[in-house]
């Protein structure tokens, strides 16, 4: 029953409707699609390669976090350091700010200590892919199974900011949600390896994403 209860637990934690603002962010998406270079047909394949480069950066700090062995300062560190390597300010306020719901929701809702400290301090930056983590830790959860939950709900949330954008039918989605298994799965096995071991190339989006405050209409804050 405890395993249930935890197993749970993640598909709570790992609901891309949870109320942490998810729907408000696009992480350079919408104006990718502005410019004519995202698009229905080739979206799969652009989701791919972001969990290849940003999906296999965030599983890491994810990982870590969930298999945290040392003190808050540790963990507050793994977030200073994500946040470094998101260079555009729009994803990078996104990220946090997602991170800082996400870790007072769990924390109101499952009231473990360790959470109520990291709330506390949640004035210093932190990340939702870390807060995922910390959080799964806390609970119990692996450190494997959490991390592709979070990928999924990552993917499944810009899946659905993408429906907002273009003619991208429900039937669709879901194929490519479906699709996308494979990825988060690579991804989640280079998880061990660590953050600093993981280099992420993105300059296309980095561009884009510190282009958006600039589109004439948004949809999204980032």
């Amino acid at each position: 029953m405890p395993e249930l209860t935890a197993f749970l637990s993640l598909q709570q934690l790992a609901d891309s409707a949870l109320p942490i603002g998810g729907a408000s962010h696009s992480f350079g998406l919408e104006s990718l699609a502005e410019a004519g270079l995202l698009h229905p047909d080739n979206l799969e394949r652009f989701l791919a390669d972001y969990l290849e480069e940003t999906g296999r950066l965030e599983a890491c700090y994810c990982f870590c976090s969930c298999n945290l062995s040392g003190s808050l300062d540790e963990w507050f560190g793994w977030n200073a350091e994500l946040g470094a390597r998101k260079l555009a300010r729009e994803s990078r306020e996104g990220s946090a700010a997602m991170g800082r719901r996400f870790l007072r929701l769990a924390a109101h809702v499952s009231g473990l200590e360790l959470l109520a400290r990291a709330v506390e301090r949640a004035g210093d930056e932190v990340h939702l892919a870390a807060c995922f983590g910390l959080v799964a830790g806390a609970l119990g959860l692996d450190a494997e199974l959490a991390t592709a939950a979070y990928l999924q709900q990552s993917v499944t949330a810009l899946v659905s900011g993408c429906q907002r954008l273009m003619p991208l039918g429900q039937t669709r989605a879901q194929e490519i949600l479906w699709e996308l298994k494979p990825a988060i799965s690579r991804a989640v096995a280079e998880a061990p390896r660590g953050a600093r071991r993981v280099g992420v190339f993105t300059p296309l989006l980095d561009v884009v994403s510190a282009c958006h405050p600039s589109l004439h209409t948004r949809l999204f804050m980032s």
